[in-house]
């Protein structure tokens, strides 16, 4: 016969996970991409900005396609400061006008 095994105490057999740093209502820090020093959300706001571009009608909406050219702009800078435009080919030919590449 085998010796008897000691019972293990009642209870919760595994620690809870630890949350470090983790405030109720907000996501993990490792899940919350705009902490990233502003790479996640320039490539997210880029785009965001170009497939809006897209989807407007210069002619109609002069006002709007105006304003998300200027934005597309404006995150020139950014992109070029991760790296972004040196491993992405951007295929619209009028974006790629607007950031110069």
């Amino acid at each position: 016969m085998y010796p008897s095994q000691p019972i293990a105490p009642e209870g919760p057999r595994h620690a809870a996970p630890q949350q470090l740093g983790h405030m109720p209502g907000q996501p993990p820090r490792m899940m919350n991409l705009n902490n990233g020093g502003g790479k996640y959300s320039a490539i997210a706001s880029f785009v965001t900005y170009v497939k809006a571009l897209e989807s407007i009608d210069p002619r109609n909406f002069p006002d709007e396609y105006a304003e998300h050219t200027d934005r597309i702009r404006e995150l020139k800078p950014f992109l070029r400061a991760h790296g972004i435009l040196d491993v992405m080919d951007i295929k619209n030919p009028e974006v790629a006008a607007l950031i110069g590449v």
